[in-house]
C-alpha cells in the first residue's frame, strides 16, 4: 500500500526545491550585476549592501511564485539600463564634471531612468488586471535597486535623481501602457 502522507511530503519538498532553483536563476544574474557594479563603481561597501538586497529580492521573488520570477527578471533587465549609464558616467569622469549639476552624463542617466521607469509600467500593464499593481511594485523594487548599484558611486543626490526619474517614467508610462493592455 502507498503512504499518501509520505507522497504528499515528497511532493511539497520537490516543489519547494523547484521554486528555489527558479529563484536562484534570478539570483545568479543579480550576482553578476553586483560584480559588474563592484568592479566599475567606487562605493564598494554601498554596492555590496545594495547587492545583498538585490540578490535576496531576486531569489525571494523567484521562490514566491512565477509572477515574482518574471518581475525579478524584468526588473533586472530594466534596471540594467540606468545602471550601465551610471557606470559609464563614473568611467567617463574625465569628461563629465561632477561639480556641475547638469552635464551630458547627468542628462543621460536621467533619460535612462525615465526609460527604465516607463518600461516597468509597460511590463506591469501586460499582467492580469488584479495583479497589475503588485507586479509594478515588484518590478520597480528590483529595477530601483539595480539602478542604485550603478548610480551610488555618483553620490546620493545623483542616485536619488535617477531613482526619481524612474518613478516619473513609471507614472508617465502607466497611462499609455494601460491603454495598450485594454486594447
Amino acid at each position: 500500500m502507498v503512504d499518501l502522507d509520505l507522497l504528499a511530503k515528497r511532493a511539497r519538498r520537490a516543489s519547494e526545491w523547484g521554486r528555489l532553483r527558479v529563484g536562484c536563476r534570478g539570483g545568479v544574474l543579480a550576482l553578476a550585476f553586483v560584480g559588474i557594479a563592484a568592479v566599475g563603481g567606487t562605493a564598494t561597501s554601498a554596492v555590496l549592501g545594495l547587492g545583498t538586497l538585490l540578490v535576496c529580492a531576486s531569489i525571494g521573488l523567484g521562490w514566491w511564485n512565477a509572477e515574482g520570477a518574471r518581475a525579478a527578471r524584468s526588473g533586472l533587465a530594466l534596471g540594467a539600463i540606468p545602471m550601465i549609464a551610471g557606470l559609464v558616467t563614473l568611467a567617463a569622469e574625465g569628461w563629465c564634471d561632477p561639480d556641475h549639476a547638469m552635464t551630458a552624463c547627468g542628462i543621460g542617466c536621467l533619460l535612462a531612468g525615465l526609460a527604465a521607469g516607463g518600461g516597468s509600467a509597460w511590463h506591469a500593464a501586460a499582467t492580469a488586471p488584479r495583479r497589475r499593481l503588485r507586479a509594478w511594485a515588484q518590478i520597480g523594487l528590483v529595477a530601483s535597486v539595480t539602478t542604485a548599484l550603478g548610480c551610488v558611486g555618483l553620490g546620493t543626490g545623483s542616485a536619488l535623481a535617477v531613482l526619481g526619474a524612474m518613478a516619473a517614467g513609471a507614472l508617465i508610462g502607466w497611462g499609455p501602457a494601460r491603454m495598450r493592455a485594454r486594447a
